[in-house]
This record gives structure tokens, sequence and C-alpha cells, in this order.
């Protein structure tokens, strides 16, 4: 049943779990009623910032009938039990990607989320970028043509974290695999090759995903030199035009450029309208909540089918890697 009144949150994280405190404040409809974090100074300084309560014990929110929605931004291995437990409680829950590192586990949280009967939403990001879904909006209305290839990349300085490892594919590139899911459906095989980091996994991965007529291929690069920016890249290349997307962090703010290339005629720089991604998937969240909005965009189940063809590509690449980079 759509939810009416204001919908109290409850966030579990205190990483990405601030930013989207602040979109979901934002929201007059909306009441962030607390959140929960591991180290008890950064959780106080978090709560202090965000003015609501803080706390070291998730059970704090997960256990408070007043709160109507969790949203999981715990580490990855962290979600299914978080995730569970809020479902259970009869809680609607926002989860960061990935949802877990193994299907087994997202497919329980999805049966989970079906026996509660709850709104179980993945943060699929990639969806929400506005010059990413302009693409999409693009090929899914034939204005491009027949889709023939599709190249999406990701490049990054080693700074995420403590560095990579088996977990490279989801932690780096699912966005990357979730968005051609989107824009072609399921493909018919996946393969990949990669770098293995000599501290174990990979920090540079290729992946190719078949379909009948069209090959898109994945590129992930997490050994970029310090001085090279977060970047991300899209090629969309149809029957009829090709689109050509370059993304870059510029320091304060995102640096980008989106081209159309007809058949024929010039080039055209295309404008697009920026906004918040952040604060659109969150919105979307609390819309499909209230009956708004169609939940299926980013549910547990659609998350499910790009986790599953990552895991796939995690599994061939372990099969045919490359030489290590030293």
């Amino acid at each position: 049943m759509p939810k009416t009144g204001k919908i109290k949150i409850g966030i579990l994280g205190t990483g990405f779990g601030q930013t989207h405190a602040r979109r979901f404040a934002s929201f007059p409809d909306v009441e962030v009623v607390g959140i929960v974090g591991r180290n008890e100074q950064k959780t106080q300084e978090a709560a202090r910032s965000l003015d609501i309560p803080g706390f070291t014990d998730p059970q704090a929110l997960i256990h408070n009938p007043d709160v109507d929605a969790m949203v999981v931004c715990y580490p990855s291995a962290l979600h299914a039990k978080y995730v569970i437990a809020a479902l259970e409680q009869g809680k609607d829950v926002f989860c960061e990607t990935p949802a877990a590192y193994s299907l087994a586990e997202a497919e329980w949280m999805a049966r989970t989320a079906a026996d509660t009967g709850k709104n179980l939403s993945v943060a699929l990001f990639g969806r929400f970028v506005s010059p990413y879904r302009h693409v999409h909006d693009l090929a899914v209305s034939h204005e491009l043509g027949e889709i023939r290839a599709v190249f999406s990349n990701r490049r990054t300085p080693p700074v995420w974290g403590g560095g990579w490892d088996e977990h490279f594919i989801l932690d780096l590139m699912l966005h990357d695999i979730d968005y051609i899911c989107w824009l072609l459906g399921k493909p018919a095989a996946v393969t990949s090759q990669g770098l293995e980091d000599p501290g174990g996994g990979w920090n540079h991965v290729s992946i190719q995903m078949a379909y009948e007529n069209t090959l898109a291929v994945v590129e992930g690069c997490g050994i970029m030199p310090v001085s090279f920016p977060f970047s991300t890249s899209l090629r969309v290349v149809g029957s009829q035009a090709a689109v050509d997307l370059n993304w870059y962090w510029g320091g304060d703010q995102p640096v980008v450029e989106t081209k159309l290339y007809p058949r024929e005629g010039g080039v055209e720089l295309l404008s697009i309208e920026e906004y918040d991604p952040y604060e659109a998937e969150c919105r979307y969240f609390i819309d499909c909540l209230q009956g708004k909005a169609d939940p299926t965009l980013f549910s547990i189940d659609t998350a499910c089918d790009s986790l599953g063809i990552a895991l796939t590509a995690k599994t061939a690449l372990e099969r045919q890697a490359w030489p290590s980079h030293r």
C-alpha cells in the first residue's frame, strides 16, 4: 500500500550514508530520524553534522517501530545481514550497490522482500546520471537506429579503500554492466580477461557481453597514475548515429561532454540538463513508496540480473587472467 504522510528513514553507514541522509533530509515529505555507524566518534560527528541522533547499534533503528524505511550503506559484505533484518521488521529498504558479493545472498534478500511484501531498492546509480539516462533514451527511442556496438569504461588511480581485490568487477564495474543490461537486456554470452593485482584479485579488466547482433565491451582500469582524474566514458554506435560521452572529475565538479555523430550531417554537441543523481535516486525511492514510480527500475530482482552477469564475468576472469601488472 502506498505510504502517506512523512516517511521516516534510518541510515546505516556514515560514509555514503551521510550523502544519502542529506538528500533524503532535503525532501519535505521525509524525516531522517537517525544514523548508525561502527565508529563511535565518527558516528557522533556525522550525527551532529546532520542534526539527528547517532547510534552504534543498528537495532536501535531496525527495531524502532516508528521507522518506515532503512537505507543500508554499510560495506557490501554486510548488506544481506542488515537488509534482511530490516525487511523482517517491516521496513522498506534502499541498499547501496553491490547488493551483495554473491548471487545466493542477493536472491535471499529478494525472497525476503517478496515474503514480507516490502520494497527493496538497490542504488543502480548509472540509471540516474543525466547524460547516461539521455543516451539510454536516445537508444531505446531508436533515434540511433539499430544498436551495433557499446563501449563503456571506468578509470581511476588506485586510491579507493585498501586496494583492489577479488571483488574488482563488483566494486568498480558493476554500474557499467548494469547500464548495458538496462540498454540491451541480458547478453547471450559473457567473457572477460584481466590483469592480476600483485596483492591479489585484479586491477584492469575487459568484459565482453555478446548479443545477437550487438557487442558490448566494459573496461575497468584501476591502475591509472595518481594525476589522472576519476573518469568514465560511454560510446553507443547505431546504424543511424553514434553517441560519445566523456565524464571526468574536474576537482570541484564533474566535466561532461556528450556528442552525437549522425550518419549524415555534422557532429552535434548535446545540451543535457544536469541534476544531482544521488538526489534523483533517493527521490525515486520515496516516489516508489508513495506509489508514484515503477519500482522495477532499481528493484532487487533487477539488481540480481546485473549481479549475475558480473559474477559470470568474474568466473570467466578466474579461468583466463593475463599476467600480473608489476
